[in-house]
């Protein structure tokens, strides 16, 4: 089943394949930060449990993807920007993976940079996060079962549009909205019995009119 999902949707990333770190310039034995940089799309990686389902980002699907004004924030907060796209203050890199990195040039004048540099250093802040649209048709889900498991795998193909990439404290947004009303869809409708077949009196009935029916 593929449904369109117009909400967009976000992803929490960490670890080693994701996340983010800082970028420093070296000044004699000082090193000055000059950048966030982080890592906000893995592809062919599965997710961890989405509430449901995992998720995989396919090499190709950001090939035909809007990035012409992707906004750097802070946790998704739109009060809080790092950098923009359009301003030249973000930039980011389709990496081998097919996946995309990002990197937010560090302004130390900006009271929002300070605090999220705090944040970063003291470890309080270990990933990333982005928020996308996915393309009509730009998915399609699988179910995959053991004999004591049971998982749908959703494989996400085109995505029309990524609004923006965060350095963020905790997977707040770790259940899409979209993608779990398009996977109750799925189960809805795997669910739903065939259509029921005459019932014996109606095929009493069907039998009667053909013996009396003339030849």
């Amino acid at each position: 089943m593929k449904k369109p999902a117009k909400t967009i949707e976000k992803r929490f990333l960490k670890g080693e394949k994701a996340g983010i770190h800082v970028e420093y310039r070296a000044e004699g034995e000082a090193q000055t930060p000059v950048a966030f940089v982080g890592k906000a799309i893995v592809c062919n990686s599965r997710s961890h449990n989405l509430g449901g389902f995992v998720e995989i980002i396919d090499p190709k699907a950001l090939d035909n993807a809007d990035l012409s004004d992707v906004v750097g924030l802070f946790n998704h907060d739109r009060s809080m920007v790092l950098g923009r796209t359009t301003a030249g203050t973000l930039t980011l890199t389709r990496d081998k993976d097919g996946g995309l990195s990002y990197r937010i040039a560090y302004d130390p004048t900006d009271p929002d940079h300070q605090r999220v540099m705090a944040k970063i250093l003291r470890g309080d802040v270990v990933g990333s996060s982005f928020a996308f649209r996915v393309a009509p048709s730009g998915d399609s889900w699988d179910k995959e079962e053991t004999d004591t498991t049971s998982i749908y795998v959703r494989t996400v193909t085109k995505i029309s549009r990524v609004s923006d990439v965060c350095p963020v404290t905790v997977p707040a947004y770790a259940t899409s909205t979209a993608a779990k009303r398009s996977l109750d869809s799925l189960r809805a409708e795997r669910a739903t019995p065939p259509p029921a077949g005459p019932s014996l009196a109606q095929r009493r009935r069907q039998l009667a009119l053909l013996e009396t029916a003339p030849l």
